[in-house]
């Protein structure tokens, strides 16, 4: 009898043990692709970043440009973007967004 138990509380375990393996294989598939799509996320975060301060960059090149050589059509178009230029501002004041 005891053999009989001892069989069948073995069997179970096994079935119990397989379902764990299954269930973990099941979650490590789920974890890599959520983990993938959080490095996705986090990769145009980045990009977005960087085209920031590229675009910082260019507005205050094209602000300069305004203030030293007085193009009005730079003006112009920053200020279609909602950029305004101070004219005789330092440099380093030289492009201000304005809020709308």
């Amino acid at each position: 009898m005891n053999g009989k138990i001892t069989y069948w509380a073995s069997v179970i375990l096994g079935f119990v043990a397989l379902g764990l393996l299954i269930a973990d294989v099941s979650l490590i598939d789920s974890n890599r692709k959520l983990q993938e799509e959080v490095n996705a996320r986090q990769a145009d975060l980045n990009k977005g970043l960087t085209l920031s301060q590229v675009n910082q960059a260019l507005v205050q090149a094209l602000a300069e440009a305004v203030v030293t050589h007085g193009d009005n059509g730079i003006r112009e178009l920053l200020a279609a973007q909602g950029i305004t230029v101070k004219q005789g501002a330092d440099k380093a004041d030289a492009a201000t967004e304005s809020k709308k």
